[in-house]
């Protein structure tokens, strides 16, 4: 069963919304800006193997960030305290105005940060297991000895 409220707050949307886009930080760079000496950060663009500009990339002193724009399912609001004014129907002169909630800005995009390893570092080679391999060595295990 619903429940009612006898406060409502009332919802806007500012006509004109702000653009922004959301970084999300890996912790250990979150640690070292919120440090007593953070390090500056700097976006340049890293060339592709076709010599085209390729990913910017966050550089913050000795590591390097890809940074690559990712949709979110749910877009997310941000909300400004204010509150109403009258309308036509309401005596400007009497007038209270009520405690409402505007958006801003709508955020559907995030950037994520991607760490880069050095150059000359090999990286570990990645083991793809197919699907078939592992439903095999399931069923070897699930096999009854006789």
């Amino acid at each position: 069963m619903a429940t009612q409220y006898d406060i409502d707050i009332a919802f806007s949307t500012r006509h004109e919304q702000h653009a922004l886009k959301i970084l999300e930080l890996p912790p250990e760079l979150l640690a070292l800006l919120e440090s007593d000496n953070p390090p500056q950060l700097t976006i340049s663009s890293a060339l592709s193997s076709n010599g085209d500009p390729g990913y910017a990339i966050l550089s913050s002193g000795d590591k390097n960030y890809q940074m690559r724009q990712k949709n979110t399912s749910n877009p997310i609001m941000i909300l400004q305290p204010s509150s109403t004014g009258p309308t036509e129907a309401d005596d400007a002169s009497t007038f209270i105005p009520a405690p409402s909630i505007c958006s801003i800005a709508s955020i559907e995009d995030t950037i994520e940060l991607i760490l880069q390893e050095p150059e000359g570092v090999e990286k570990a080679p990645v083991k793809v297991n197919k699907w078939h391999e592992k439903f095999a060595k399931s069923r070897a295990a699930a096999k009854p000895k006789d």
